[in-house]
């Protein structure tokens, strides 16, 4: 038999089950589509997120993850009201991935007048859509009273490093929740050196919140801001070692030779997560001041740290 002829057999077989009154067998078919080629599967996926049952339509929103299209996306953006969680969540999972232009105004609008979790669902499929025209519904998103909202808002805001957002980034950064302030470091990755963005970003680095802290060690060093080495360097002293990872990663980026002393210091650390960076740090930075201690750490027991320490004296000798 033909190939061809296999796969319509194949497919008559699943539209059959799809068809079928036993719900656990269109479930079974849904399931069936999701890899599926052939341009009967989508519309089909599509007439499964209707379906009676809550199971089919579960499976159906999953299942069309793994495709593409306009008509896709706003199928999926219906069943963000659907009365069952479990759908819901199906169906905002795969929509966060579709990145699907023809969708945008939708998402725009749904961001704008849905319920808590549709509203959040909404933004987070635009975050990486980068869609211009999210950016006034973002903003607006900023002052809902729902923790998710504001948080995914940041989310679209990051993305579009729009500097027309910065004001409002600003303010977003003394928001009462913990959440919602790391979001605000993540989304500040876009500032430059010298601009009203990078005080929120120093400032994070003292947050009460570990995972703030952390986030805005990691946009500075992404930003590669050079006015916030000192206060890295006191991170670097930080009682999470996330957080003294992070920024001594970022002195590594901003290169920052007046922290060689406090990143030399991280090579003695009891995680070799912390000592991988320290070493890659002082590797971007290649001031011969560190030869010294590079080669006490020359036989770290973590073979990552050895390497990384190998390199790092490399270039420090070659500077020297």
């Amino acid at each position: 038999m033909p190939i061809f002829e296999a796969f319509d057999d194949e497919m008559d077989e699943i539209l059959a089950r799809a068809r079928s009154t036993d719900s656990g067998v269109r479930r079974v078919a849904m399931l069936s589509l999701a890899e599926a080629v052939e341009p009967e599967a989508v519309p089909l996926l599509i007439d499964g997120t209707r379906d009676p049952d809550a199971m089919v339509r579960e499976a159906a929103c999953k299942a069309l993850d793994e495709h593409s299209g306009t008509e896709v996306a706003l199928a999926l953006i219906a069943a963000l009201d659907d009365p069952e969680e479990a759908v819901r969540l199906a169906a905002a999972e795969s929509l966060a991935d579709k990145k699907e232009a023809g969708a945008a105004s939708a998402l725009i609008a749904r961001a704008a007048e849905g319920g808590v979790f549709v509203r959040s669902a909404a933004l987070r499929a635009l975050r990486e859509m980068q869609e211009p025209a999210a950016l006034p519904v973002a903003l607006a998103a900023l002052q809902d009273p729902e923790v998710a909202v504001r948080r995914e808002a940041l989310g679209v805001l990051g993305w579009l490093k729009a500097e027309a957002a910065l004001p409002a980034l600003m303010m977003a950064a003394n928001d009462s929740d913990p959440s919602v302030r790391r979001a605000v470091m993540a989304a500040l990755v876009f500032v430059r050196p010298g601009t009203p963005g990078v005080p929120p970003l120093i400032a994070g680095l003292t947050d009460d919140n570990w995972q703030v802290r952390e986030e805005a060690a990691f946009s500075i060093g992404k930003a590669r801001l050079p006015e916030a080495a000192d206060p890295l360097i006191a991170a670097t002293g930080d009682e999470a070692w996330q957080v003294r990872a992070k920024a001594v990663n970022a002195l590594g980026k901003i290169k920052a030779r007046g922290a060689v002393p406090a990143i030399s210091a991280a090579l003695d650390h009891s995680l070799s997560n912390v000592r991988k960076e320290a070493a890659a740090a002082l590797g971007e930075i290649a001031d011969p001041a560190a030869i010294g201690v590079l080669e006490r750490a020359y036989d770290d027991p973590d073979p990552d740290v050895r390497k990384l320490v190998r390199w790092a004296l490399d270039r420090c000798r070659a500077a020297a």
